[in-house]
C-alpha cells in the first residue's frame, strides 16, 4: 500500500483576488480587504501588488494608507468568502475526490494514489497551479506524508529560520569577556536533503518529514501566539528545536497540545480530513418553447416541476418547509414566490395548494420562459409507528370530522399573513399570573399536550391592573369605584399572596407583594383584585381579571 500523500493548498490572497474577479479592477492599482476589529479597521486580506508596497495583514488601515495612500480599500464579508471557498473545494474535486476546506484560505487534498494519473506528483502539483492560475487565484502548495508537514510547507517553507547558536555571533564583547570557545558552524540537517520546490510549491520526499520541516520556525507547527512567543523567548525558533527537547519538559511547560502538533505533523498522531459534503439541493425547472402568461398554463408547468420535486424528496424520505418558485420572464428578470409550511411535508396537493394562493401576485410582464421550483428548507421526515385496524378506523373517522388537518390550516394561513404571526401559547413555571404562559410560533412547535391546573382559582380574562379608589389599606373591601362606578362586593375570597421574583427587576412589580381577592359584586360580575403593599412604587387597589 503506498504511503499517504496530502497536498496542502493555500490561498494568501483569497480575500483581495475574489474582490479581484468580481469587479475586474486595475490588477496594477493596490486593494485591500478590512474588518472592524476592537473599534479600529485591520487589513484581512490584500493583494500582491499591496505587499510589494510594504502592507501586511493584520496592519491597520491607518498605517497601511500613510505608507501607500491611494489604496481601494473594501469592506470585509465573511460568508461571502466562506462560500467562495466552498465553492473552490467542490471545483478542486477533479484532481482528487478528497478535498477539506482548512481554516479561512486553505484547503487539504489527499492524493494517495491519484498523482500517476497526471504523470507524478510534480506534474500534479503544475497542473493545480496553472488551474487555480487560470482562474485569478494565487496559490502555494505543500506536499508531504502529513497534514501538518503539508501545511508547514505551503505556509512557510519561504521563511527558513537561520539556527543561531551561542557564542557564533560574539564579536563586539571585550577581549577578557569574550566567551573562548570555538564558533561552531552549525550545518543544517536540511544538507542532505533533496527537497523539490520552486516560489509556489514545495516537495517533501515521501519519508522524510522530520528533514523537510526542522529548518521551519514554530509557527508552522499551528500553535497558539502565546506559545509562539513563549517558545521564541526560550531559543527554540525552529521545529528541529523542539523536536529534540524532552517531551516531558515540553508537556510540562506547555501542555499537550505542543505535543499534539508535533506528534501530528512528524505522523505519530493520525490527523483525519474531512472532506466536504455536498449540499443537498432539491431544485427542478421547465422550459418552455415559447413564453406563458395565463394562469392555468403556469399551473400546469406547476403541476409538472412539482411533481418531479415531490418524487426526489420521497426518494431520501424528506420534507420540505421552505419552496421557491422562480418565473424567469422574456424581458431578463425573475420574480420569485416563496411559501412556507408549518410542518415539513413532501405531499404534492399540500404544496401545491399553497403555492397557487401565492400565484395571483405573480407579475408574469410579456411572458415566463423558465419555472424553477427549490426546496430551499428540508429535513427529515419522521416515520409514523404502525397501528391496528381500530385506531386506524378511529383516525379516519376524525380525518373525515375535521376535513382539514392543523398543520395544513397554519400553513394556509401562513401563506397569506405570514407563519411567523401564527401563534400557540405553552405553560410556563412561574406563579407570576401574567407568566404562566409563553407564546411559541405555531409553524415551529407542537401544541401543549398537558396545562397544569393551578392551584387555585384563576380568572378568564387577565388584563393590565387598573386602580380602583379604595380605602388604601389590606382589609377585605365592601365597595370600591372602578371604571366610573361604584361596585358593592357581596361575598369575598381570599387573600392569595403573590411574591415578585426578586431576581428580576419587574416595572409592573415595583409595587411590591400582592394579596389577591376573588370578590362577587351584586351586579353578578366575578372580579379579581389585589391589593398592592408598597415598594419602590405607593401601595393601593388594583382589579386585573374577570372569572366566568
Amino acid at each position: 500500500m503506498p504511503n499517504r500523500r496530502i497536498i496542502a493548498i493555500w490561498f494568501p490572497y483569497m480575500g483581495a483576488e475574489r474582490i479581484l474577479r468580481k469587479t475586474q479592477h486595475n490588477l496594477r492599482e493596490p486593494i485591500v480587504v478590512v474588518t472592524n476589529k476592537s473599534q479600529s479597521e485591520i487589513i484581512t486580506s490584500l493583494c500582491s501588488v499591496a505587499q510589494s508596497k510594504g502592507i501586511f495583514a493584520g496592519q491597520s488601515l491607518r498605517d497601511a494608507s500613510a505608507i501607500c495612500p491611494n489604496l481601494f480599500i473594501k469592506i470585509q464579508n465573511s460568508h461571502a468568502e466562506n462560500q467562495f471557498l466552498k465553492g473552490i473545494c467542490r471545483w478542486s474535486s477533479k484532481f482528487s475526490p478528497w478535498v477539506a476546506i482548512e481554516g479561512d484560505t486553505g484547503l487539504i487534498m489527499d492524493i494517495t494514489g491519484c498523482s500517476h494519473l497526471f504523470g507524478g506528483e510534480n506534474k500534479m502539483i503544475k497542473h493545480i497551479l496553472l488551474a487555480y492560475d487560470e482562474i485569478g487565484l494565487t496559490s502555494k502548495i505543500g506536499c508531504a506524508d502529513t497534514v501538518g508537514a503539508a501545511w508547514a510547507l505551503s505556509r512557510y517553507s519561504e521563511k527558513v529560520v537561520k539556527n543561531y547558536r551561542n557564542g557564533d555571533t560574539i564579536e563586539q564583547e571585550a577581549r577578557a569577556t569574550r566567551s573562548r570557545s570555538a564558533k561552531r558552524s552549525f550545518q543544517s540537517i536540511k544538507d542532505n536533503l533533496r527537497l523539490t520546490k520552486n516560489s509556489k510549491y514545495f516537495i517533501a520526499p515521501s519519508g522524510k518529514i522530520r528533514q523537510s520541516i526542522s529548518n521551519l520556525p514554530v509557527a508552522a507547527l499551528r500553535l497558539e501566539i502565546q506559545t509562539e512567543h513563549t517558545l521564541a523567548r526560550l531559543g527554540l525558533r525552529q521545529i528541529g528545536d523542539v523536536i529534540n527537547q524532552p517531551r516531558a519538559s515540553l508537556n510540562r511547560r506547555f501542555g499537550c497540545n505542543l505535543l499534539k502538533r508535533v506528534d501530528q505533523a512528524l505522523g505519530s498522531l493520525l490527523e483525519p480530513i474531512s472532506p466536504l459534503q455536498p449540499e443537498l439541493n432539491f431544485g427542478v425547472r421547465i422550459s418552455f418553447p415559447d413564453p406563458i402568461g395565463l394562469k392555468p398554463d403556469i399551473i400546469a408547468g406547476l403541476d409538472r416541476i412539482l411533481d418531479r420535486l415531490c418524487s426526489n424528496l420521497k426518494k431520501k424520505t424528506l420534507g420540505t418547509q421552505k419552496v421557491r418558485l422562480q418565473a424567469f420572464r422574456t424581458d431578463n428578470t425573475i420574480k420569485n414566490i416563496e411559501v412556507g409550511l408549518a410542518q415539513a411535508s413532501n405531499n404534492f396537493e399540500h404544496i401545491r395548494g399553497l403555492i397557487i394562493i401565492k400565484l395571483e401576485n405573480l407579475d408574469v410582464g410579456f411572458g415566463i420562459d423558465i419555472l424553477r421550483l427549490e426546496a430551499l428548507k428540508v429535513e427529515v421526515l419522521t416515520q409514523h409507528k404502525h397501528i391496528g385496524h381500530s385506531l386506524v378506523s378511529e383516525r379516519n373517522k376524525s380525518r373525515a370530522k375535521r376535513n382539514i388537518s392543523p398543520e395544513d390550516l397554519i400553513s394556509r394561513l401562513g401563506a397569506r399573513i405570514g407563519l411567523e404571526n401564527i401563534t400557540r401559547l405553552h405553560p410556563a413555571k412561574s406563579n407570576i399570573p401574567e407568566k404562566t404562559y409563553t407564546t411559541l410560533s405555531a409553524a415551529w412547535s407542537e401544541p401543549a399536550k398537558d396545562w397544569p391546573k393551578p392551584k387555585s382559582y384563576r380568572p378568564v380574562q387577565l388584563w393590565a391592573p387598573e386602580i380602583i379608589s379604595a380605602p388604601d389599606k389590606p382589609n377585605p373591601l365592601l365597595e370600591f369605584r372602578w371604571r366610573g362606578k361604584i361596585w358593592y362586593i357581596t361575598r369575598s375570597y381570599g387573600p392569595e399572596r403573590i411574591s415578585p421574583e426578586w431576581w428580576l427587576d419587574e416595572p409592573k412589580w415595583r409595587s411590591g407583594v400582592r394579596d389577591y381577592w376573588f370578590v362577587e359584586c351584586n351586579t353578578g360580575d366575578r372580579l379579581w383584585i389585589y391589593y398592592a403593599h408598597g415598594g419602590l412604587t405607593s401601595s393601593g387597589w388594583f382589579c386585573q381579571g374577570k372569572f366566568a
